[in-house]
């Protein structure tokens, strides 16, 4: 598998990861917040992490990789705050 397939596989893991995130807090089984909150740190690790890396590995002249990791991680902290805000305040 080539590199960049395997960071492709990384950010897709890390969305699988917050829809879990969603689904967990929508439903609310039993010890949800634990669940809910370690599959955000695992879309924070995987997401932001690997946009990063691939920004890393695969720099471009222009800068558009490095712009790029910088927007999907201000969108990554804005979509922690909704989860958390939609935990705090309840699915209904």
């Amino acid at each position: 598998m080539s590199p960049f397939a395997r960071l492709q596989l990384m950010l897709l893991l890390g969305n699988v990861a917050f829809i879990g995130a969603w689904a967990v807090a929508l439903s609310r089984p039993a010890g949800w917040q634990w669940m809910g909150v370690l599959l955000l740190a695992f879309f924070v690790a995987l997401r932001v992490g690997g946009v990063w890396l691939r920004a890393r590995k695969f720099p471009d002249d222009t800068g558009r990789s490095r712009k790029a990791a910088q927007l999907s991680t201000a969108i990554a902290v804005l979509a922690v705050a909704l989860w958390v805000y939609t935990a705090l305040r309840g699915p209904g």
